[in-house]
């Protein structure tokens, strides 16, 4: 027979795994659509769990630029295909594709994203159809 403790440590322990599959949830992002921003970089919070990149931009070229909070992955992987907290800085031209909120609010998921030189940083645009020549900021 099990005792009050192991039962109770049992029992947290099972609802910790699911807040932390539930943390890990995308589907607040329409993973479909792919939208990408031309502006500039606001901010970059550069933090575990996750990094956020905000952006002053458009979306449609014409329209009036606005703020868009672009939620990344965790500051080891942007290291791993070459983002760093010194490689945007605020000011700095960019472009950012992302998967927008399924609610319509400015934000996403980043994709990948196209550095001032050029540079895609993330998912190769070609494959999900952009051209990387009207990609540069």
């Amino acid at each position: 027979m099990l005792k009050p403790q192991s039962l109770a440590l049992a029992a947290a322990a099972a609802l910790m795994g699911v807040s932390a599959f539930a943390h890990h949830s995308f589907a607040m992002f329409d993973e479909h659509k792919v939208e990408a921003i031309k502006g500039s970089v606001l901010k970059l919070t550069f933090l575990n769990p996750h990094t956020w990149i905000s952006v002053v931009g458009t979306v449609a070229e014409g329209s009036t630029p606005e703020r868009w909070d672009i939620e990344a992955t965790s500051p080891a992987q942007l290291a791993r295909i070459g983002i760093h907290p010194e490689t945007l800085q605020a000011g700095e031209k960019l472009t950012v594709a992302f998967h927008p909120l399924r609610d319509g609010r400015h934000g996403g998921s980043l994709v990948f994203l196209v550095t001032p030189d050029g540079t895609a940083h993330g998912a190769k645009p070609e494959a999900l159809g952009f051209d990387l020549k009207t990609l540069k900021p």
